[in-house]
């Protein structure tokens, strides 16, 4: 039976392998998002939640290995005795640490282009619309210039 820091560094490698998978996998829908590429999207989209939901699976595993060892769920747990000394253990925590962050920023990252993807979206089937594209500015009345105020239920 494996010692107690064995089965950690185990389970903080294979948590760090799926969130270098997540990474290299945001990066490839950042540049096709980027790059207005929506064709490879669907099938990056089910390898994300796929892994994702791998990662939540392992992650959930050495929480619960934490929580039966009686270890924080935070980096005191490095603090013990039997990983203090083992630098795989101290160097992979910090990988995964740094890893989650990565992968948290690219994530902001791709919910920015998502969503200037959707107003340029938008602004484009307004214009097909024939909608002016109207910033909303006031005139000198205090209305909003521009905008079609309607008639009003006393002219109709």
């Amino acid at each position: 039976m494996p010692d107690i820091s064995d089965t950690f560094a185990q389970l903080l490698s294979s948590e760090l392998q799926l969130t270098r998978s997540l990474h290299q996998l945001l990066k490839q829908e950042s540049e096709a998002l980027s790059q207005a590429e929506l064709e490879p999207l669907p099938a990056l989209q089910q390898q994300k939640k796929t892994l994702l939901q791998q990662l939540q699976h392992q992650s959930q595993q050495r929480l619960s290995w934490m929580t039966e060892q009686q270890l924080p769920h935070s980096a005191a747990c490095i603090e013990r005795p039997e990983f203090a000394t083992r630098d795989d253990i101290l160097t992979t925590w910090q990988q995964l640490a740094d890893s989650y962050e990565r992968n948290q920023r690219l994530s902001e990252v791709l919910s920015e282009l998502v969503l200037a993807a959707r107003k340029r979206t938008l602004d484009q089937l307004n214009i097909l619309r024939g909608k002016q594209n109207d910033p909303h500015l006031y005139n000198a009345t205090g209305k909003t210039s521009g905008l079609n105020q309607g008639s009003g239920y006393t002219q109709a």
